[in-house]
């Protein structure tokens, strides 16, 4: 029975299921808010509960929601098709030489990375075939054909013909 009585320290409250109740207005007796910052806190500030069920489903509805083909455009950040098919046309384009930093100098090429970027592409072309909007599609194809020329182009060189960073 001594051991109900004693003060463990902290205290746990189950508050799943009820609505949160607005924070009770400060008293005349509370000390004001620069005394309180003094003090350290007795328990760390309790997060607000969601009704959503637990994981991420509430994250994942609002991205299907945002991504559906509706007229509201996403919100900023949200993640896009375009986002992956973009990301995958840059490393390709870096592989194979076509940017250039600010001093003037061009990325190496590295046709072996730009194949493996290229061939994703055209494993996401295939397998997102007739599920696409027109401007994912278009963006997609005609990316694909000019990285694929591109390719072409390098391979046909002369191997003499590059210079430092795929230059010709």
């Amino acid at each position: 029975m001594a051991d109900e009585k004693e003060d463990k320290g902290f205290r746990v409250i189950d508050r799943r299921g009820r609505e949160e109740s607005p924070p009770p207005a400060p008293s005349a007796s509370a000390p004001p808010p620069a005394a309180q910052a003094d003090k350290a806190p007795s328990a760390p500030p309790v997060p607000p509960q969601s009704s959503a069920p637990p994981g991420n489903l509430q994250g994942s509805e609002r991205v299907k929601e945002e991504k559906g083909r509706g007229d509201a455009a996403p919100m900023v950040g949200a993640p896009r098709f375009l986002d992956l098919v973009e990301s995958l046309q840059m490393g390709a384009m870096a592989n194979l030489g076509m940017l250039q930093a600010r001093d003037g100098s061009r990325t190496p090429v590295n046709l072996p990375g730009a194949k493996d970027a290229i061939d994703l592409l055209g494993v996401l072309q295939e397998k997102t075939r007739g599920n696409l909007d027109k401007d994912e599609e278009e963006v997609l194809r005609e990316g694909l054909y000019h990285l694929r020329m591109a390719y072409m182009a390098l391979m046909n060189a002369p191997p003499g013909g590059r210079g430092k960073g795929g230059e010709k």
